[in-house]
């Protein structure tokens, strides 16, 4: 067996600890408790080494690195807190060490999503490698979002998204009223007070350029652009309301997840109306 003392980064050993507890990958010892979990951990992370190129020497037994042990530690006990994690077996071992997948975590983390993520980090990295120039405001937004949506603060997570994007969008008129070719096409929105009249303004003005834009520039805009705005707006207002339902954590981590191809759009939409 491998002796593996590298040390991995968070999103690694995550990756590893969901791949043992939804059975993607066979281990010695059923992953029910905590240290079968990182006896576990240590065998997969030795067979993948192995798998790399780094042959196993002839006394090696599978160990981890004392900082892969905390950080599987924290990967654990962040899967509890976000509800993917039940502690206790069954009624006949209701406690800790004894764990396994809540009902929700089995279903959630089978979810292949485009963007995943499972921490405030892992979401702003996404976002920013889509969209490089994220503004400060909308990424300190986003933050709080993350925040609140991992705190099941549900309700001020979809504030959060809402005002994220609205300052995304303001930031698009702002260049498209300063701009050489098309300023004063949407010179006028900025002038508008509420921001849904600024929404349904530049949505008129936009129109007619349309087909003067790159094809990559508009390419799924009415889903990218006016849906998802659409979406994330009346998800913010209904949040804002009084008498608000909170909406289902599902819901919420789709909001998060739409913000990105909009954001992305706004961003196509900046560079092509300069």
């Amino acid at each position: 067996m491998m002796w593996n003392l590298s040390q991995h980064t968070y999103e690694e050993l995550r990756e590893v600890v969901i791949d043992i507890l939804l059975r993607r990958e066979s281990v010695t010892y059923e992953p029910n408790q905590w240290a079968s979990l990182t006896s576990g951990a240590a065998e997969v992370i030795g067979r993948r080494a192995a798998k790399s190129g780094q042959p196993p020497g002839r006394y090696d037994q599978p160990r981890l690195h004392p900082q892969d042990l905390e950080l599987i530690r924290d990967v654990f006990w962040d899967l509890f807190r976000q509800g993917f994690i039940t502690l206790g077996l069954n009624d006949s071992n209701p406690t800790w060490p004894w764990f396994r997948l809540s009902h929700f975590g089995q279903q959630a983390l089978l979810t292949r999503s485009p963007y995943r993520f499972h921490n405030t980090t892992t979401f702003i990295s996404l976002v920013k490698k889509e969209v490089p120039d994220l503004s400060s405001e909308a990424e300190t937004y986003l933050e709080e979002a993350v925040a609140a949506f991992y705190a099941d603060c549900l309700l001020a997570a979809c504030v959060m998204i809402g005002v994220a994007a609205e300052a995304e969008f303001l930031r698009l008129v702002d260049v498209a009223a300063k701009s050489k070719a098309h300023g004063s096409v949407f010179a006028p929105v900025q002038k508008l007070a509420f921001i849904r009249q600024k929404i349904t303004k530049f949505h008129s003005a936009l129109k007619p350029l349309v087909s003067t834009l790159p094809r990559e520039t508009v390419e799924d805009l009415d889903t990218n652009f006016a849906m998802i705005q659409s979406v994330l707006r009346i998800a913010r207002n209904e949040a804002g309301h009084p008498t608000a339902t909170a909406p289902g954590r599902e819901q919420v981590y789709v909001f998060l997840q739409l913000f990105i191809p909009f954001a992305r759009q706004l961003m196509r939409l900046r560079k092509a109306l300069k």
